[in-house]
């Protein structure tokens, strides 16, 4: 999928110096830094249905639509890590230390904590969508 080297709207960026190029280097680090975990390793090569490349460069789309609004990614995140066979909640804890340490390495402090942000966020989304469930929560006061 070919696409313009900058393709945001400077009105609706995050910051002005966050551009394709950064954010290539941070998903391109950090998914290295994935796949090299013990635990993430496994559980990303076994999800993973299609060549690398290809998803990294999804995830490249994924990132310049959550931080330079372009809109280029199409899909469902949620549902994607739904079918991920063996994902616990302190998989995410895991996930967000390695992004936190790939956005300060790749970003300058600023731009790296608007990074962070937003991963946390999404997160904190994928951790109440797979694995909150009100029914199971034990009673409190007795009743």
């Amino acid at each position: 999928m070919a696409h313009s080297p900058d393709t945001r709207s400077p009105r609706l960026a995050l910051h002005p110096d966050i551009d394709e190029e950064m954010i290539k280097r941070l998903v391109h680090g950090f998914y290295d830094k994935v796949r090299a975990d013990d635990r993430l390793g496994p559980l990303f090569d076994g999800a993973i249905s299609e060549p690398w490349p290809v998803h990294l460069e999804k995830m490249c789309d994924f990132w310049s639509s959550v931080m330079l609004k372009t809109a280029r990614f199409k899909g469902r995140p949620m549902a994607t890590h739904a079918r991920i066979t063996g994902i616990t909640e302190p998989d995410f804890d895991i996930w967000l230390g390695l992004f936190r340490q790939t956005a300060h390495q790749i970003c300058p402090k600023d731009i790296a904590e608007l990074f962070i942000e937003k991963a946390e966020t999404i997160a904190d989304s994928f951790r109440l969508g797979l694995f909150y469930r009100p029914n199971a929560l034990p009673v409190v006061g007795g009743r």
